[in-house]
């Protein structure tokens, strides 16, 4: 595939951000390839007539940021099928690709032809548009109030009950996302690329809750028993949804797929232990 208008999204917060922006700016330019990008950053490098964005006439967005910015780009890659490359400003970088001392290199490779495209699912809740209401990492079910008080939930598959649990809530992970905040709560590992759902419970208040992990063809509900505290689901940290009391989400796998430009034979394992590390330590 032949890349003619690459879009450029940036995390302004990272202090080496500019720096990466501007040498693919210039690397682009050397191959006739056309820009988008946002205000902020279409004025720094001196591009004030594509301040008005328009990422969804792109081929290809790079992303300049860390995993949390990858997820905050797929509301212009979802929607338009972009493929992603992701440009690592951040620590973990799971999703990343190319490392900044690396970027002339990777993205000859990408505007030349040499790359793969890998795939992941995404989810979405039952009776919503997934343009709009999508999670590639989890949704979690929680307190939608900051008061330290229980919440109980009732889970199902298939319309079939699995578990009632109390505790601080419920997190239902895809395979991406099973090392993010799953992980941190306990549910295991699941390499990417498998079709599945993890259903792993926060903190819970009984010793038998333990984690799930079920096909992502099966339809996942939680239902709040309470309305003590409040409750709400929020889709990778960025999107919520308000529950009542009573009220429940249904968790389903969306058609729609998050698409990365692969450069390099990712030994999967090697990665999450070299991550992991870099995290601990």
């Amino acid at each position: 595939m032949e890349f003619r208008r690459v879009g450029i999204v940036w995390n302004p917060s990272k202090r080496a951000g500019f720096e990466v922006a501007r040498e693919l700016k210039e690397l682009l330019d050397e191959y006739g390839v056309s820009i988008t990008t946002g205000i902020t950053l279409a004025h720094a490098l001196g591009m004030p007539e594509l301040s008005g964005g328009g990422f969804d006439e792109c081929d290809l967005l790079a992303v300049l940021g860390g995993d949390g910015t990858l997820l905050s780009a797929l509301d212009y890659a979802l929607p338009g099928d972009i493929p992603m490359l992701g440009i690592n400003l951040g620590r973990m970088g799971f999703l990343t690709e190319v490392a900044p001392k690396d970027l002339r290199r990777d993205v000859v490779s990408v505007l030349e032809g040499r790359y793969a495209i890998d795939s992941r699912m995404t989810m979405t809740l039952r009776g919503e548009d997934a343009t709009n209401v999508f999670a590639l990492n989890e949704v979690v079910v929680t307190r939608s109030s900051p008061a330290v008080r229980v919440l109980s939930l009732e889970i199902e598959v298939n319309g079939i009950l699995v578990d009632r649990i109390s505790g601080d809530g419920l997190i239902v992970a895809s395979a991406t996302g099973s090392t993010a905040y799953s992980l941190s709560a306990g549910g295991p590992i699941v390499r990417p690329g498998l079709d599945c759902f993890v259903i792993t419970p926060i903190c819970p208040h009984t010793m038998n809750a333990r984690p799930v992990v079920v096909s992502s063809g099966d339809a996942v509900t939680v239902r709040v028993l309470d309305d003590s505290c409040g409750a709400h689901a929020v889709l990778d940290g960025r999107k919520t949804v308000e529950l009542a009391a009573g009220g429940s989400v249904t968790v389903v796998r969306s058609d729609l797929k998050a698409r990365f430009i692969r450069l390099h034979d990712r030994n999967y394992f090697s990665l999450l232990r070299d991550k992991l590390s870099e995290w601990t330590h």
